[in-house]
């Protein structure tokens, strides 16, 4: 009977819990009053979760440009250099005079890059024609037009030997600042394409000459020139060069002096070169302008070859060597993912002035040379027929009206 009613307590017991349990699980699951109100039960469509956090969108790309202006041969005649020492108030040299009418056409842009026809070595006296030496105060002046690139071969290299070009490098090493391309202490240096890096785009100077004026390295010499016969380094070089760059520059010495067509040897390489990769290819060394290009390589670039910007600034005694310019040349990347491209190029005409038996040697802007400059000029001592209207017609007829420049 005990048995019985222990049974009876606990199956009722159960039920009661049982009976609990259900009312309270329908009670949680009926709605309450209000749909939303006070007391209720927050649902899912009432519940505002926090959003998860987006990866920040990247701003879109902005064109990047870049300015390039490049001259041409800085030829540093004894007239040059004898004036400068003349004008310097504590020894020295003082070339300021010489550029300081065209100084702001180089400081206006991002890079500036000149052939620096002579050779800077201290261990030697300045020298004129045929084997030149120029004081190391020239090399300050070029860096204070605004100058950092200095294509440093051409036919004049080699005029103070293997020992002149390792002096004029150790020099160059004191103006950490410039990059000095074309002439290289030894095989690792060479191997070392100079690159720079402006507003984003990073470009690669490559430099090389036709000749050395005869004259060779000493055998056993660990001195390297790049000679424009060398072809398959010339194309080895130009392809390294665009693993490391957005843009290739070539600096070229080649052609004939003195005229002012270009001959086969160049329109050949600087077709070959453009399809080998190079994006820009200026050419010095005829000490007179030549035309201006535009090349279609084979990849489909629009490739840019000026064959001669003619003197930078000289003492010779022709009125064609009078007449030089300045490449003005802007790269522009327009994406991301773009390479660049030039979208404007031309030439700014310049005037080397000097009066009579090659005294106070100074630049001009075309745009300030006047007539009345033209008639006085010394050069007329030696070719009658230089004149404003002589270096107009030059410009017209060498040059032309799609590159030229006010």
């Amino acid at each position: 009977m005990r048995d019985y009613l222990n049974k009876r307590k606990y199956t009722i017991l159960m039920g009661v819990i049982l009976l609990l349990a259900a009312i309270l699980i329908v009670a949680f699951c009926l709605p309450f009053k209000g749909e939303g109100g006070e007391g209720s039960l927050p649902t899912l469509e009432s519940v505002s979760l926090p959003e998860s956090p987006s990866e920040p969108e990247e701003p879109p790309f902005e064109p990047i440009t870049v300015r390039l202006r490049a001259a041409g041969d800085n030829l540093i005649h004894s007239s040059i250099y004898n004036q400068a020492k003349a004008r310097a108030k504590d020894g020295g040299y003082d070339f300021g005079y010489a550029y300081e009418n065209i100084s702001g056409l180089i400081k206006d842009c991002d890079l500036a890059m000149i052939n620096q026809e002579t050779v800077v070595a201290p261990i030697y006296e300045p020298s004129d024609y045929p084997c030149f030496n120029s004081p190391v105060e020239l090399q300050q002046e070029m860096l204070d037009l605004g100058f950092t690139v200095f294509n440093q071969v051409n036919n004049h290299v080699l005029d103070k030997g293997e020992k002149g070009i390792l002096s004029a490098l150790e020099q160059w090493k004191t103006h950490p600042e410039a990059l000095v391309t074309g002439v290289y202490e030894n095989e690792a240096d060479y191997e070392n394409i100079r690159v720079k890096e402006v507003n984003g785009l990073t470009f690669a100077f490559i430099g090389m000459t036709e000749m050395t004026n005869g004259l060779s390295l000493p055998e056993g010499s660990e001195v390297v020139i790049l000679h424009t016969a060398e072809e398959e380094k010339i194309k080895t070089r130009i392809e390294k060069a665009k693993t490391l760059a957005d843009v290739v520059v070539v600096n070229t010495h080649w052609g004939q002096e003195y005229t002012h067509t270009p001959n086969d040897g160049q329109t050949s390489l600087a077709q070959e070169m453009a399809d080998w990769g190079a994006d820009l290819i200026v050419g010095h060394h005829p000490h007179v302008l030549q035309p201006i290009q535009w090349l279609d390589a084979s990849d489909g670039r629009k490739v840019l070859c000026a064959y001669s910007l003619g003197n930078f600034i000289s003492a010779q005694d022709k009125g064609a060597r009078m007449i030089g310019g300045i490449l003005d040349v802007t790269f522009t990347k327009e994406t991301a993912d773009a390479h660049p491209i030039i979208t404007s190029a031309g030439l700014i005409p310049i005037v080397t002035q000097y009066d009579g038996g090659f005294r106070n040697i100074r630049l001009y802007p075309w745009s300030s040379y006047t007539p009345e400059l033209a008639k006085s000029h010394g050069v007329r001592n030696n070719d009658s027929k230089f004149s404003y209207d002589f270096i107009k017609n030059t410009l017209d007829t060498v040059i032309g009206a799609e590159f030229l420049e006010e």
